[in-house]
């Protein structure tokens, strides 16, 4: 279907609703299902009774429910698996009174890992491992037979250690170096060949295995590995494990109550909160080179008032409000170490302390571009080194408020053709505040100076500007910005029933998909580019208040016609559906790594359209066999400003090498396949690469689907239960540049 990318301010496009309350961050759904009592998968844009992000669909969990007026019963289930995996669930349940009613569900579930760590000193052999524990204790409460209220709290918590990625060497890039269109020169940029050497000496294993060749694709898959994985440092450094540590805490109240003219009122009260602690190795490497710590809380706030009309006679009708708050906060920490944890061998490679340690001669020239006095430079920064230990701090905080209302009413026009139509208005505020300083071992905490050649002690400061600003392209900022918008989507749908077993249908929906702001640290501010601003980073050269492209997203919105049907056949024994969409999304939201984080952009369309169809058919009392395959073929309208892949960046690398750095009159600004180009301002400063993908198809599996077998056989008391699945999926790309590096072959999984 149709990806979201990555970031952490993202809401889904699928929006996840546990017992009426909304969850739209990826984190919440963490909690897993267990102990249900209904799940309902919704397809299609629903915004008019499910509200904003839910413009691809909507999943509708309810937790299983405590009844009232039964005894005490319960279940115990356990499996075993292989990696040491070990699955526990139980729950108890029953009446405390004539109308109240309790119930307690558990679950713990945790394995090893599949992957074997092979670096030596690990601080674990398996990855990924996990451990999870959920817990739920609901309650029923009946006064009357009129009312009803249900509350339910959930507490889950969940541990992974490791990843799933393997250290892998690659053929270096070839790049075109003599300008006739083919790549025949291999570019290692400095850094990447400082890595290999240290990999080589640090592991002298690691080129001892040949990687699978797979030239018919490109240079990125010809390589070779490391045995086993070796993903994450030996844990000796200061960098937190890979993984992450997630608590969940959901609350929900419903309060239901019937009144005599047939009029329903509900009410649907939510909290939702969690806390999380990752830690991402971010170089990949079993060394200490780059790595990422990040701590979160979220809290969210929802309340929903529903009145809803009998639905008996010619016309019904539903009405309503919603109310959503919800605070998020990021703080993450990246730290760099050129010495790679290993300052003896890159000494010995080097012969020198850190590699491009800079000397006070050194110091002195660098001083001199800045226009700046060599005896003015303090003490201590004689050792100032892209490849001393740097970082960033930085925290990211979003406020978000939003309100909607909505009424939907049913006509039915004769007995076997009716139309329901609707209608929802939504407000939404955010507020982000986002902050990040560069700091290293020697300067401290980096700050931007109003004017360094008066104040001597900051120019280690601004130097760490430009090592950072040059060689990972990050900058200290400090945003604090604010969006609003207001959405009306409208849906309409034709109901017409021939025979009662059948059912045709046509809907046009819409929806949107909040826009908001970049969770990445490395966000840019405006550069500033004047005579006065050569290197574009003297103070005043940056203006750390305001955003560069790409710190605020907008709105995603979609709009659908859908034809369809629902169809039962012998005598209610097999079910089929089937349905053909067309949709097209404005303003889609990607998101593409590059590096430490994510950008994101808006596609400006996105056309999709696909068929899908999907049954049962209960062959006997004892085998039940089901069907689910789906289409769909879709492309980007229009989508220039597109994150370039990183061959296509290489290639722009090494032209700004070769030329000494790329202008506005250079011969060639662009990859070797012209379709990424270095961009410039008014000024001519360079403002990053990019690429068109308009035309181009989405990089989504073209089809998909499943197939499963049940089969029930009586022993006795017991019943013996055989069950057969089979999911498959065709090719997909999972980045929005479409980097062929990202791809994924189709796959079928059996069970």
């Amino acid at each position: 279907g149709i990806s979201i990318g990555s970031n952490q301010s993202f809401e889904q496009s699928v929006g996840l609703f546990l017992d009426g309350v909304y969850l739209g961050r990826s984190r919440q759904s963490r909690l897993g299902l267990f102990d249900l009592e209904q799940v309902e998968v919704l397809r299609g844009p629903q915004g008019i009774l499910f509200g904003k992000n839910t413009l691809a669909g909507a999943i509708n969990v309810r937790s299983a429910a405590p009844k009232v007026g039964e005894g005490m019963s319960g279940r115990v289930a356990a499996s075993f698996e292989s990696d040491n995996g070990e699955y526990f669930e139980g729950h108890v349940s029953g009446s405390l009174s004539d109308t109240v009613a309790m119930r307690l569900s558990l679950m713990d579930r945790s394995v090893d890992g599949y992957l074997k760590n092979m670096a030596p000193n690990a601080a674990y052999t398996g990855q990924p491992s996990t451990d999870e524990t959920i817990a739920r204790v609901g309650f029923q409460w009946e006064p009357s037979e009129s009312t009803s209220v249900g509350v339910r709290y959930t507490y889950g918590d969940y541990k992974r250690i490791g990843t799933n990625s393997a250290v892998t060497t690659f053929s270096p890039t070839l790049v075109d170096a003599n300008g006739d269109g083919t790549r025949e020169t291999p570019f290692v940029p400095a850094s990447n060949g400082a890595m290999y050497a240290v990999m080589g000496i640090a592991y002298p294993g690691f080129n001892a295995s040949t990687y699978a060749n797979n030239s018919s694709r490109d240079t990125y898959y010809d390589g070779l590995s490391i045995g086993g994985t070796a993903a994450l440092n030996g844990g000796n450094g200061p960098e937190r494990l890979a993984g992450t540590d997630t608590e969940n805490h959901e609350f929900s109240l419903n309060i239901e109550h019937e009144y005599g003219n047939g009029m329903t009122l509900t009410s649907v009260t939510g909290w939702s909160q969690y806390e999380y602690a990752d830690g991402i190795e971010a170089d990949f490497l079993p060394v200490e080179f780059i790595g990422r710590s990040d701590d979160s809380e979220f809290d969210q706030f929802s309340q929903e008032f529903r009145l809803a009309s009998d639905l008996d006679g010619a016309f019904s009708w539903v009405a309503g409000a919603n109310y959503i708050e919800s605070s998020q906060e990021i703080d993450r920490m990246v730290s760099v170490d050129g010495t790679f944890g290993q300052p003896g061998v890159v000494a010995a490679i080097a012969g020198l302390p850190t590699i491009l340690a800079y000397s006070p001669a050194q110091l002195a020239g660098i001083a001199g571009a800045f226009g700046l006095p060599p005896q003015a430079l303090p003490p201590g920064v004689e050792g100032l080194s892209m490849w001393s230990r740097i970082g960033r701090l930085s925290t990211w905080t979003q406020d978000t408020e939003s309100w909607a209302v909505f009424l939907q009413g049913t006509l039915n026009i004769t007995d076997n053709l009716s139309i329901t139509a609707g209608i929802r208005y939504t407000e939404e505020t955010k507020e982000a505040v986002a902050q990040t300083w560069l700091n290293d071992t020697t300067q401290g905490l980096a700050t931007k100076t109003a004017d360094p050649s008066l104040n001597p002690a900051e120019i280690g400061n601004l130097l760490q500007q430009e090592l950072q600003g040059s060689f990972f392209d990050s900058w200290a900022h400090a945003f604090d910005e604010d969006r609003k918008t207001d959405q009306t989507i409208p849906a309409v749908t034709i109901n017409w029933t021939p025979a009662d077993d059948h059912l045709l249908y046509a809907s046009y929906t819409e929806g949107f998909k909040s826009g908001g702001f970049n969770a990445v640290d490395d966000q840019n501010p405006i550069l500033v580019s004047s005579p006065a601003c050569p290197l574009q980073n003297l103070p005043g050269c940056i203006d750390r208040n305001t955003p560069a492209t790409g710190f605020e997203y907008d709105d995603e919105t979609a709009w659908s016609f859908e034809v369809g049907g629902k169809h039962t056949f012998l005598d209610g024994r097999m079910r089929l559906n089937w349905a053909y969409f067309n949709s097209e999304y404005d303003d889609q939201q990607v998101s593409t790594f590059v590096g430490l984080g994510f950008v994101v952009t808006n596609a400006a369309s996105t056309e999709i359209s696909g068929f899908e169809l999907d049954g049962a058919f209960q062959v006997t009392d004892k085998l039940r066999l089901n069907l689910s395959v789906g289409t769909v073929d879709g492309e980007y309208g229009s989508f220039p400003g597109a994150a370039c892949t990183a061959l296509q960046t290489s290639d722009i690398e090494f032209l700004n090498v070769a030329t000494g750095g790329l202008t506005p009159n250079s011969p060639n600004v662009s990859s070797v396949d012209g379709r990424c180009s270095m961009g410039f301002n008014s000024a001519g400063a360079q403002t990053g690469v990019s690429q068109d993908l308009s035309g181009r198809e989405l990089g989504t599996s073209k089809y998909s689907g499943s197939f499963g077998a049940e089969y029930n056989q009586p022993v006795g008391s017991m019943i013996w239960f055989t069950q057969l699945d089979v999911n498959f999926f065709d090719d997909y790309i999972f980045t929005g540049d479409l980097d062929e590096i990202d791809f994924q072959e189709g796959t079928e999984l059996i069970n």
